[in-house]
């Protein structure tokens, strides 16, 4: 399979997965305000913002074989930038999540969702 797509089909898998996300924070944080796509004054652009009277929430989707460091270090980022009270990282069922990476996502205070998607 040709590289681009390769590339095509993870970017289709990935936006079918925030889709699938997306359903899911709706029924878990129906009264609260669902940013998709939410630009930040840095460039950066977390998959979801979820805002209500009492706190920011800030939300990422990975449909992806490994979850990684560095897709923590990213919703870290997110964090900082808008001051959330919370984050969260959906994962498809199918990702690997290494314990160095659960445990990296605890100390910085992120939960890490595992969907059955």
């Amino acid at each position: 399979m040709s590289s681009l797509i390769f590339s095509r089909l993870k970017l289709k898998i990935a936006k079918r997965f925030e889709n699938h996300v997306f359903e899911l924070l709706k029924k878990d944080f129906e009264s609260a305000a669902i940013s998709e796509q939410f630009h930040l004054d840095n460039g950066k652009i977390p998959d979801f913002v979820i805002e209500n009277d009492l706190k920011l929430i800030v939300v990422d989707a990975k449909a992806k074989e490994v979850l990684s460091k560095g897709d923590i270090a990213q919703l870290i980022d997110y964090i900082v930038e808008l001051d959330a009270d919370e984050a969260f990282i959906y994962v498809a069922g199918f990702t690997e999540v290494s314990e160095s990476v659960e445990d990296y996502a605890i100390l910085n205070g992120i939960e890490i969702v595992f969907t059955n998607w």
